[in-house]
């Protein structure tokens, strides 16, 4: 039912977590770029991981995966060739750096933390945003263009009874879900709590240059950055465009062995050793100091949020609103959800959708790990099997989608059709 050409896409542009090994050489040319070998079987590592398959013990399956892993990649390059071209789609870098965050993102919660996800990844967060910032431009561009031939799609009744009839047995059970709209409002660290993190790294400025005491010492005792901690704070030599604004827009500015005053990024105060420059290339090292909130600053939370619930109480679509304002501002449990399935909600707030049948409901203050939340309750549906009558929009969704998929994959085999492949083995 969904669309696999774009998911698999999407996923397999961080599937060398699960690759065993390179292998060299070219596997296909499509138009002007080479398909390698180590790119086919890291994508068919990811399928077969997907699929429950061991490739050691099932070898002919793995293989059957692997070929149809290099089609799916051949697909995407012949698409992107043609979309590349289409000047009505424009793909920002600032839109781009957003979903290359909430990939890595997404990754790091499936790893458990981001030391395991980059261990497993064997390289650092900056390496790996720079490897594959391009990859998830292209994977937008393949979006966008897919969008924009689909998007009018529609199908009539007889379609959606015809689709019906055809795909009944293979209709997931709809489980029992919950729609509604949280507010979390962050923990967040006020002036006084930044102005302690600020003094600090500026004591820690006086004392290196005043004392002579070592930057290296330093940074392994009092950096919160753990990725270079241990190291001495040290970045190696970094090009533009490997750091966040802020922490880049100094460390250019600074001269060899000069030492920056706090700056601030999304990360906390930094301190920034410039060591050398070499062209565009620069070799850093810096101390962080993450910004702690305080138990006066949780208290300002609760009491900020107490002061909007005479607000939102008789007011659902101003909650809606402002739950998806603080999901974007914040990252956090924010937002609205519909028919979300019990399995997919945190249990902290599933026990307070399953207190009451009466809905609206707006909940009691929550504490999350990382905020006050509270929660506004529509409605509430129990496990039903899928039929035109109960659950008519949702395979209207599933049929039109899959007439969307087909329409798609015939103008991706008459793209291939105008396009230089050559495949170097089958």
């Amino acid at each position: 039912m969904k669309n696999c050409f774009i998911f698999l896409f999407i996923f397999s542009l961080f599937c060398f977590l699960f690759s065993q090994g390179k292998i060299d050489g070219a596997a296909a040319i499509v138009g002007d770029n080479i398909i390698l070998h180590s790119d086919v079987l890291q994508r068919a590592h990811f399928i077969a991981l997907e699929q429950g398959v061991d490739p050691s013990k099932s070898p002919f399956l793995f293989e059957e995966i692997m070929l149809s892993a290099l089609n799916n990649i051949i697909n995407q390059y012949a698409v992107l060739g043609v979309a590349e071209k289409d000047t009505n789609l424009i793909i920002s870098n600032d839109d781009v750096d957003r979903a290359l965050d909430q990939q890595i993102e997404s990754f790091i919660t499936s790893a458990g933390s981001e030391k395991l996800f980059l261990e497993a990844a064997d390289m650092s967060m900056r390496e790996l945003r720079s490897q594959y910032w391009k990859d998830i431009r292209d994977m937008m561009v393949i979006e966008k263009y897919q969008f924009t031939k689909i998007q009018s799609v529609d199908l009539s009744r007889v379609e959606v009874e015809s689709f019906f009839e055809v795909y009944k047995d293979s209709i997931s059970i709809v489980p029992e879900n919950y729609s509604f709209s949280v507010i979390e409002a962050p923990f967040l660290a006020g002036k006084s709590s930044e102005q302690k993190a600020f003094n600090f790294l500026q004591s820690i400025k006086i004392l290196i240059e005043d004392s002579g005491a070592s930057f290296d010492s330093i940074a392994r005792v009092n950096s919160h950055d753990p990725g270079t901690a241990q190291s001495g704070g040290y970045l190696g030599f970094t090009t533009r465009g490997s750091f966040v604004k802020e922490f880049e827009e100094v460390a250019f500015s600074l001269s060899p062995g000069e030492i920056s005053g706090p700056v601030k990024t999304p990360f906390g105060y930094h301190l920034i050793r410039l060591i050398e420059k070499r062209g565009e290339k620069i070799s850093t090292q810096h101390i962080l100091q993450t910004i702690n909130y305080s138990d006066e600053d949780k208290n300002f939370v609760l009491l900020s949020l107490k002061g909007l619930l005479p607000l939102l109480d008789n007011s659902f679509s101003q909650f809606d609103s402002l739950a998806s304002a603080y999901s974007k501002k914040y990252n956090n449990y924010s937002g609205v959800y519909k028919s979300m399935p019990i399995y997919n909600i945190p249990d902290l707030f599933l026990s307070e959708l399953h207190r009451s049948n009466l809905y609206p409901l707006l909940s009691p203050i929550i504490e999350t790990e990382a905020g006050y939340s509270i929660i506004c309750v529509y409605d509430h549906q129990a496990e039903v099997t899928p039929n035109l009558k109960n659950s008519w929009q949702i395979i209207y969704q599933y049929a039109k989608q899959n007439k969307q998929n087909k329409i798609f994959n015939l103008l991706v085999e008459n793209i291939k059709k105008k396009t230089y492949i050559k495949k170097l083995y089958d």
